[in-house]
């Protein structure tokens, strides 16, 4: 007698319905893998999550959503469900949004025009504990730590600077850290100009983007 084969379940969060129905088609045709659900927005998806305890395997996540961004989308599930593994599938190819995902606990990342045995060998992948990256990503990532050369030795960020960087990291602009903090948007600006001075950066872009480079948070 042959042994059940075990049926891993993937859900998609991706508002483009043709796209999603052609992965959820994808998926379906495998026999160890079964997409029960597609949701076309972020709002949807988290519904489903509070009223149910039906949970995925995996969570192939576009980064392109309406009324709330990807990288918030993981964020998010990151503290609900922390062994979630999250397998971006999105068009954007820009090196901050892949290190941000990356850096924000993303098992994979894929890219929309991978082929079909790529972005199914990609979710096989993050199930059994690998990471899944498109080959222009992986790429991108070596070259982006090669052209930066070795980690600099920088002077370290007291605790309330490290807060607020995590949350620049994460797109919140200053008044939403003062909020997130309970301190005044004047503060954070005090923490901001220090945090650049020790990073030796001069805008919030190079500053989240030499965090993620370095592992600073």
């Amino acid at each position: 007698m042959i042994a059940n084969k075990t049926v891993s379940k993937i859900w998609i969060l991706e508002d483009h319905q043709i796209f999603a129905k052609q992965i959820r088609r994808l998926i379906d045709a495998e026999e160890d893998l079964e997409c029960p659900y597609h949701f076309a927005t972020p709002a949807e998806f988290f519904d489903k999550l509070k009223f149910t305890q039906d949970r995925p395997d995996v969570l192939l996540l576009d980064l392109g959503l309406p009324r709330m961004d990807g990288l918030e989308v993981l964020a998010e599930v990151k503290k609900m469900i922390p062994e979630l593994k999250v397998l971006i599938l999105s068009a954007f190819d820009d090196r901050e949004k892949v290190y941000r995902a990356i850096c924000n606990g993303a098992s994979g990342y894929l890219l929309k025009t991978a082929d079909p045995d790529e972005i199914l060998n990609g979710i096989h992948e993050v199930i059994h504990g690998a990471a899944a990256l498109s080959s222009a990503i992986a790429t991108m990532i070596l070259n982006g730590f090669s052209k930066h050369g070795p980690v600099e030795e920088l002077e370290p960020l007291t605790n309330r600077e490290e807060e607020v960087l995590k949350f620049l990291v994460k797109g919140f602009i200053k008044k939403e850290i003062a909020d997130q903090l309970l301190i005044s948007q004047h503060t954070v600006d005090m923490h901001l100009r220090s945090i650049y001075r020790k990073l030796h950066v001069r805008s919030q872009t190079e500053a989240v983007s030499k965090a993620l480079r370095q592992g600073i948070v």
